[in-house]
């Protein structure tokens, strides 16, 4: 008999953490298509990691079998460049095909509470902005 331990892995069950960094990461910013992984995949991750902590990657093929096998063979790709390493699986989620990775850390940072970030406090017009130090000198 199974239980839902064995039915339901980890990684497909969001914590509120989990469920709140999944929410900020709007759409997935890269797709596998029906050829299956490439070279450039791996690239791109790399540079949307780089820029964006967290991303979104839909699945759109069966050839890397399961979502995780999916996510083990783009890791393996993207880390064989050197380029960076520590590539986290935060959640899978079948019904859509997707996977969400992160950069060495950002499971820590969404356990803490300090991943995604506050969004910017609201714009109240009139409201007099204060000016940094570089703004100040460009202005004199």
């Amino acid at each position: 008999m199974a239980t839902e331990d064995d039915e339901t892995p980890s990684n497909t069950v969001a914590t509120p953490g989990i469920d709140k960094a999944w929410r900020h990461v709007k759409k997935p910013m890269l797709r596998i298509g029906g050829k299956g992984l490439t070279e450039t995949h791996g690239n791109s991750l790399i540079e949307l990691l780089n820029a964006h902590t967290a991303v979104k990657v839909k699945v759109n093929t069966k050839r890397l079998g399961s979502l995780e096998d999916a996510f083990k063979e783009i890791k393996d790709l993207t880390e064989k460049s050197g380029k960076i390493k520590g590539i986290e699986l935060i959640h899978i989620r079948p019904s859509d095909n997707v996977i969400l990775f992160g950069k060495e850390g950002t499971l820590d940072s969404i356990n803490a509470g300090d991943f995604p970030p506050p969004p910017p406090p609201p714009y109240v017009p009139g409201q007099k902005r204060e000016k940094n130090d570089e703004e100040e000198e460009d202005s004199n």
